[in-house]
């Protein structure tokens, strides 16, 4: 059992939109931007996109999980140092070393990784919109976990040659554990989470095993 419903898990979500407003508006549009970036890429891009994605994680982990979604259950701490973790490697390799280059082509992985990294943006949200009592509770990309992870997804079947696999393994973590949480709280708009996060890591090992081969 769960020590919140999901009345109190999105009531929890609109007060942290509240307070962060008006970020819950800008970030989609920020990762709407990303998005397009890896269809025309240009100097420095792949390390701002790195720098961001690294930033939302590390936010996700500190602002949301240590100090607000804390306050409703007591394993928030255990997932903030997850998604810590996550943004220290998407720092490492995507800023530091610059291993992570972002590039769209029109093959299976390409047109996937953009259906994901787009659903994260906005079908996420306007599911939570439509199936939820209000706007107010959203959960948008870049500021909540399970849009975040999803993202993150996406964008690495977006990168040029090979997605380094230990920055997928959190994030396929995270769609497992949200789509647990979704069953047991009934909310159906993220029944679809494992699904595509499972869908998505499977992709990512056969991309990177097409690359070795080529």
């Amino acid at each position: 059992m769960l020590p919140f419903t999901a009345e109190i898990l999105f009531a929890s979500f609109g007060q942290y939109n509240q307070a962060l407003w008006p970020l819950p508006l800008l970030a989609p549009a920020l990762a709407l931007a990303l998005i397009l970036l890896t269809l025309r890429p240009v100097r420095h891009a792949a390390r701002a996109t790195g720098a961001l994605l690294a930033l939302a994680w590390l936010w996700v982990g500190v602002g949301y999980h240590f100090l607000h979604f804390a306050a409703i259950d007591f394993t928030a701490p255990v997932y903030g140092a997850l998604f810590v973790l996550q943004g220290l490697l998407l720092a490492w390799t995507g800023v530091a070393r610059g291993r992570l280059a972002f590039a769209f082509r029109a093959d299976l992985f390409g047109w996937c990784g953009f259906a994901l990294a787009l659903a994260a943006a906005l079908a996420l949200p306007l599911a939570d919109g439509l199936l939820g009592d209000d706007w107010q509770g959203v959960r948008v990309v870049g500021l909540a976990p399970g849009a975040t992870a999803l993202f993150t997804l996406g964008l690495l079947l977006l990168t040029a040659g090979r997605a380094p696999l230990h920055l997928a393994l959190i994030p396929l973590l995270w769609t497992l554990v949200a789509g647990a949480t979704a069953w047991v709280l009934t909310i159906p708009q993220d029944l679809a989470l494992p699904l595509a996060g499972v869908a998505a890591f499977a992709l990512i090992l056969w991309k990177n095993r097409r690359r070795e081969a080529i």
